[in-house]
């Protein structure tokens, strides 16, 4: 029997994935934290700006009133636009009642015709 010669093992080198127990800890970059910060009081001012805006709107709006108008125009428009489907549903339906009536008409005429030629021509003999 042949032996294979085997290559001896090697502990993993340094920089080839070795492990570090004791690792230096990476500093943060100050321009991430300059950004975040930035836009952390950009975002709370902004929200606080709001909240003051809409605390002092009543005084300036009446909200009832134009909260009302509002529902009573929304409404009226769900209303303009239930007519309006309902007047479209109702051209569908005569433009669907006029196609009816022509192919009704054209197959009668088809078939009167085809009456008319059996009546008037004798049939064929070979056909019963």
């Amino acid at each position: 029997m042949s032996k294979v010669a085997r290559r001896p093992q090697r502990g993993p080198q340094r920089g080839e994935g070795s492990r570090q127990v004791f690792r230096r800890r990476r500093r943060i970059p100050t321009g991430l934290v300059v950004r975040q910060l930035v836009a952390v009081l950009l975002m709370l001012s902004g929200g606080i700006g709001v909240v003051v805006l809409l605390q002092r709107l009543p005084e300036q709006v009446d909200v009832v009133l134009l909260v009302s108008e509002a529902i009573a125009d929304l409404i009226s428009g769900i209303q303009q636009l239930l007519e309006a489907l309902l007047g479209l549903a109702a051209v569908v339906l005569i433009g669907a009642l006029v196609v009816l009536a022509a192919v009704l008409i054209l197959g009668g005429v088809w078939r009167l015709l085809r009456l008319l030629r059996l009546m008037l021509s004798p049939p064929d003999q070979g056909r019963r």
